[in-house]
């Protein structure tokens, strides 16, 4: 039973990665390319596991907001920011497709 459920949950976790990996290279070459700026820093933490030495993480989630091609203001989820360390305010050159405006890929830093 736990087997079953350990390969279950692994596929689901593959299954997420090659999405995102495929949802960023599919931005990157069809997303519309426009200037944005860090709107807001989000902290994540993980909580550590039963071991002494698994005392958990914190992650930082980045949004960024950006004008669209209509002219309205959008706030989303910047993927892809890999070691950079960013604080509200600070300006990126991002791609995002029209019909996922909520996912948009990091190009540049400026």
């Amino acid at each position: 039973m736990f087997e079953t459920v350990f390969i279950v949950l692994l596929a689901m976790f593959a299954i997420g990665g090659i999405w995102a990996f495929v949802m960023t290279k599919k931005v990157k070459k069809e997303g519309i390319e426009t200037e944005g700026f860090i709107s807001r820093v989000e902290l994540r933490e993980r909580s550590g596991g039963t071991d002494a030495w698994d005392h958990g993480s914190v992650s930082e989630e980045y949004y960024v907001t950006f004008t669209n091609r209509d002219g309205q203001p959008v706030e989303s989820m910047l993927t892809n920011t890999g070691d950079h360390t960013f604080k509200t305010g600070d300006r990126v050159m991002i791609r995002y497709l029209p019909e996922r405006q909520d996912y948009s890929v990091l190009v540049e830093v400026l």
